[in-house]
């Protein structure tokens, strides 16, 4: 049974509120009470995976960055001191990296963690759920994927492209906009999100 829940979340001192559906209230803690419950993680990231229809939203790193040019999902590190929980921080990084407004967690896409191999025992966690967007929430499906595209805004320091791609493309690696690459943990989370889709 999924129940919709809410709690406060700040978002650059306002105070906002998250919706999640039950499955996920285990991740509606703080920061702080995160690390305490799980010890051997020393970094949290989460991500935002956002469909329309059967595409999957995916945005491309900056050159520059690490990771140049690969294609992700919305995400980053949850930040205690700017996220209540970290279902806050997933609503953070959204508005963050593509200017949409969460407007609710669905549901777990996958949990992974990962050794840093440029620091000795750190541990990276990374939470990516599925979430619904407050743009076009009550339109059909193509106004829908018209308000999401419109709203879109990316910060040209952290990603230089975005776009919606389906599941046969993340799969053969190539859509419209040339190679479609990810680093291998983001492939896997975005293909488990288009295969465990209700």
């Amino acid at each position: 049974m999924t129940v919709d829940q809410s709690s406060p979340a700040g978002l650059d001192g306002a105070t906002e509120t998250v919706s999640f559906s039950g499955s996920v209230a285990r991740y509606n803690i703080s920061i702080p009470d995160y690390y305490r419950a799980n010890p051997d993680v020393s970094a949290l990231i989460v991500g935002a995976v956002v469909f329309c229809g059967d595409e999957i939203l995916l945005i491309q790193r900056a050159a520059s960055d690490f990771a140049g040019l690969k294609w992700e999902v919305p995400g980053g590190c949850c930040e205690g001191d700017k996220d209540g929980t970290v279902l806050s921080g997933v609503a953070r990084e959204l508005l963050e990296e593509t200017g949409l407004r969460l407007r609710s967690v669905r549901r777990l896409v996958d949990e992974a963690d990962f050794e840093d191999h440029q620091k000795a025992n750190f541990t990276w966690r990374k939470v990516t759920f599925e979430v619904d967007v407050e743009e076009g929430h009550t339109l059909a499906l193509a106004e829908r994927k018209a308000a999401i595209t419109a709203a879109v805004r990316l910060d040209p320091d952290e990603h230089e492209d975005w776009g919606w791609a389906t599941q046969d493309e993340v799969q053969r690696g190539q859509w419209s906009k040339g190679t479609l690459d990810s680093m291998l943990l983001q492939r896997q989370s975005i293909l488990e999100a288009f295969q465990t889709r209700t």
